[in-house]
């Protein structure tokens, strides 16, 4: 009797720790950072729909993102990295050429522009989701379009009416201002998905003051890799141990 409790108490602590594995909050460390698979359509028919990274405007007002309204997003030259901020990428009249970069993303078109993404505000959070718990702070996402160096895209938190569509994968979240939505398992390597919802400044000097603005973004939490210096140094560190250790053999 005494060995079937002992087995039923330890079935309960493993029960009440998978249960306390599958609510709990990743979070995000500065050591790591997301990268942004390149935004592809899958058909032509609007009943379609996409797959990867990609930015939406809804510039006919109807409170939706359709896949006639996406942008197409690949990465930059380092993609998301957390706990930093990211200089102004390429900006100018006309479609991106060669020599444009930006850190998170790749440059893009927008409406025959060139724009980017970066950040004032270094992103941080977790996979919590809702009001209080905010999930990623992404009040610091700014744009760069056709020469405008900095378009505020930390607010105006608005909710698409087609969240069920394949390419918003929003059902269920309702978003707020400057927070998105973050979904990932907790271990590294893993894929995630990041939705947000922000709207244009009203008078913005785009002309685009007002329009809804939708981003998902899907790839993997990977760990940041170190910089050669640190390479380099504990290259030369081994090496230094390596020969007093050589030295102490012939001494011995």
């Amino acid at each position: 009797m005494k060995m079937n409790k002992t087995v039923l108490s330890t079935a309960v602590g493993l029960a009440l720790g998978l249960a306390s594995l599958t609510t709990y909050a990743a979070t995000v460390n500065n050591t790591e950072y997301l990268t942004i698979t390149t935004g592809t359509t899958v058909g032509t028919n609007p009943a379609t729909s996409a797959t990867g990274s990609y930015f939406g405007m809804d510039t006919n007002g109807d409170s939706k993102i359709q896949l006639s309204e996406l942008t197409m997003l690949k990465q930059g030259t380092t993609g998301l990295v957390f706990g930093v901020t990211t200089a102004q990428g390429a900006s100018h009249s006309g479609a991106p050429v060669a020599g444009d970069t930006n850190a998170i993303d790749a440059p893009w078109a927008f409406f025959g522009n060139t724009g980017s993404d970066y950040l004032k505000v270094a992103v941080s959070g977790s996979t919590s989701s809702g009001a209080s718990a905010g999930g990623l702070n992404l009040s610091g996402w700014t744009v760069t379009w056709n020469g405008i160096p900095a378009i505020n895209m930390g607010g105006g938190a608005w909710q698409p009416l087609n969240c069920s569509a394949a390419w918003m994968q929003c059902s269920g979240h309702t978003f707020t201002n400057g927070n998105a939505e973050f979904t990932w398992d907790g271990i590294i390597g893993d894929a995630y998905t990041l939705n947000y919802a922000a709207t244009v400044p009203a008078g913005d000097p785009s002309g685009f003051g007002g329009v809804k603005y939708y981003l998902h973004l899907a790839g993997t939490v990977e760990p940041v890799p170190l910089p050669a210096a640190v390479w380099l140094f504990g290259s030369g560190l081994l090496g230094l141990v390596g020969v007093a250790r050589r030295k102490r053999s012939g001494n011995a």
